[in-house]
């Protein structure tokens, strides 16, 4: 049995979300802190969790601040450190460009900073990124991403400049994205040294998000042809994160777990090589 560093804390950002309520249940067997913005959603993720028999608490945050994600850290190391980190938190389009990159990479890079120093031997992390950045347009702007030097709004600007004709906000959210897979590239070692790993999980389009809900009516008439057919489910990506966690997956760090239903294989195989070209440019 794959089992996690037994009687932890599993410590959630975006807790109240898809993913992060998924991720929730799937660590039933352990003590439970989630974490997101806004108070009340904490408290509804908290007292569904509960309802259902876990053992869960909460607390809002708002991780684009040092303070606070140092605050998250802080009130896991008073209850004994945690067993693992889950970074679900994110933003997707329509949000604002600039609060895309705060979130999605400052808030990554924040999350880490702070609980990289609580890091002992056989705990986990778990950031959640995204099948957009494996988009090929995103890697252009690694040197960016790995240790920013502007703030998210000057960020956005100097990235769309080098990219004026792709839509803002989707090149925002593979960009970001890239960013957390890099950012976890990069923390690996350190965790390592401390007897810890750290990894990536890249969902594809799941059925049961907001996001994935936006792009259902478009791949209807085209999912057919995917591999397996169907879109994901929040479920299923707790699945996988269950097991990056555990000593099944003792072996893993600094790695990025792609579950995307063999959608990027399909677009870089399958397609016609143009249009294939065209989904790595971000022009759909």
């Amino acid at each position: 049995m794959n089992k996690v560093l037994e009687k932890g804390l599993v410590l959630i950002t975006g807790g109240a979300g898809h993913i992060g309520m998924a991720c929730a249940r799937h660590f039933a067997d352990h003590r439970i802190l989630v974490t997101d913005l806004v108070e009340e959603a904490v408290e509804g993720a908290v007292k569904k969790l509960q309802d259902e028999g876990l053992q869960v608490s909460g607390v809002a945050a708002d991780i684009t601040r040092k303070d606070d994600a140092n605050e998250l850290a802080s009130i896991a190391s008073k209850i004994g450190g945690f067993s693992v980190l889950i970074h679900a938190a994110g933003v997707a389009p329509p949000t604002p460009v600039a609060t895309i990159y705060a979130v999605n990479l400052f808030g990554t890079i924040n999350v880490l900073d702070a609980f990289e120093p609580l890091v002992k031997p056989g705990v986990a992390g778990v950031c959640i990124a995204s099948m957009a950045g494996h988009r090929t347009l995103g890697h252009r702007f690694d040197h960016l991403l790995i240790e920013p030097e502007d703030e998210p709004a000057a960020l956005a600007l100097r990235i769309e400049s080098d990219a004026p004709t792709t839509p803002k906000h989707r090149l925002a959210y593979a960009v970001s994205k890239r960013g957390t897979i890099l950012q976890v590239q990069r923390r690996a070692y350190a965790w390592g040294q401390r007897g810890g790993r750290l990894l990536s999980v890249s969902p594809g389009i799941l059925g049961d998000t907001e996001m994935g809900a936006q792009r259902q009516a478009g791949l209807n008439q085209r999912g057919k042809d995917l591999p397996i057919g169907r879109l994901g489910t929040s479920d299923e990506i707790a699945h996988v994160v269950r097991f990056a966690a555990s000593t099944g997956a003792s072996l893993m760090t600094g790695t990025d777990l792609l579950v995307d239903g063999g959608n990027l294989a399909y677009c870089n195989h399958r397609l016609d090589p143009s249009f294939g070209a065209s989904w790595h440019a971000l022009e759909f």
